[in-house]
């Protein structure tokens, strides 16, 4: 692929994802060049996730701090394991500075941002986890608002949702990528959990924090999903009490599993169960707000 992108005219720099903090040193020099310079290490290789990554800020009063990149499971439409490697996790002590670092720039939330946030802390020695790391967070003066980009149904369990329920720090609102309501669809993705699942997680949410905003990822015309199987999906997602829908048409990702499989879904088809999901997610949104 690098030497692919090195044929388009104006490119001076090609740079992987272990060389991208690297962006601002090569641009700085302003130099142009006939031959592009390419720099694309292993990243299956990496096994630790750069101290100097830059912060994200929106505005003034939030910021996104990455603790985690990379993905160790293989959902059969994903890419990301391949292009951002395995797991890796910033240390417990790392994040605590950077967190200490935007209190004091006057920040009063700050996003935790990861690929595979769930597993945070597994890679590191001594190993810790996201539990570990919410907990201390939580217990410790600093930032008055903590919120996580989004977790895996699977490991979103009752210790981190009693930790939730009972912080003033820590923001009630889950990201959850459900992806599919139909079990087969879900078999053939590779996601480890069924439909009923992740209704009975959604409703303990609620039941514990009847005011949190749940946020869900889902896929239309995943290859193979027959219109039954899209009704199974809309019809779970019309029941359930969450916030707003995330609606990703499914795209096709050479190098994945999925990528081979029989049965793809119609363009035109995947347009309109995406249009149907969003009109759905629509009226979830301003259910949310209204009641609030």
């Amino acid at each position: 692929q690098a030497e692919k992108i090195a044929e388009i005219p104006g490119v001076d720099y090609i740079l992987g994802n272990m060389e991208k903090q690297e962006i601002a040193a090569w641009v700085s020099t302003g130099e142009k060049r006939d031959i592009p310079v390419i720099r694309t290490g292993d990243i299956s290789k990496d096994r630790s996730l750069g101290l100097e990554s830059p912060d994200i800020h929106s505005g003034t009063t939030r910021a996104f701090l990455k603790i985690q990149d990379g993905c160790n499971h293989a959902c059969s439409y994903c890419i990301i394991p391949r292009a951002r490697g395995r797991s890796r996790s910033l240390p417990r002590a790392r994040v605590r500075e950077k967190i200490d670092l935007l209190v004091e720039e006057g920040f009063e939330e700050v996003v935790l941002c990861g690929i595979h946030l769930g597993v945070y802390g597994q890679d590191l020695a001594p190993a810790a986890s996201l539990f570990d790391l919410l907990r201390d967070l939580d217990r410790e003066p600093g930032i008055a608002r903590i919120r996580l980009s989004s977790i895996e149904p699977n490991e979103l369990n009752d210790g981190l949702l009693d930790l939730f329920a009972e912080s003033r720090r820590l923001c009630p609102h889950f990201h959850l990528p459900l992806q599919s309501g139909d079990p087969e669809v879900l078999k053939a993705m590779n996601r480890p959990y069924g439909p009923g699942d992740f209704v009975s997680l959604v409703h303990r949410i609620h039941q514990r924090m009847p005011d949190a905003a749940i946020g869900v990822d889902v896929i239309a015309g995943f290859p193979g999903e027959g219109e039954g199987a899209f009704e199974n999906t809309l019809n779970l997602l019309e029941g359930l009490p969450v916030a707003y829908l995330h609606v990703f048409p499914y795209s096709r990702r050479p190098g994945t599993a999925a990528a081979c499989f029989p049965d793809p879904v119609p363009p035109e088809e995947i347009r309109r169960r995406a249009g149907a999901l969003r009109k759905t997610g629509t009226k979830k949104r301003l259910d949310f707000y209204a009641n609030h």
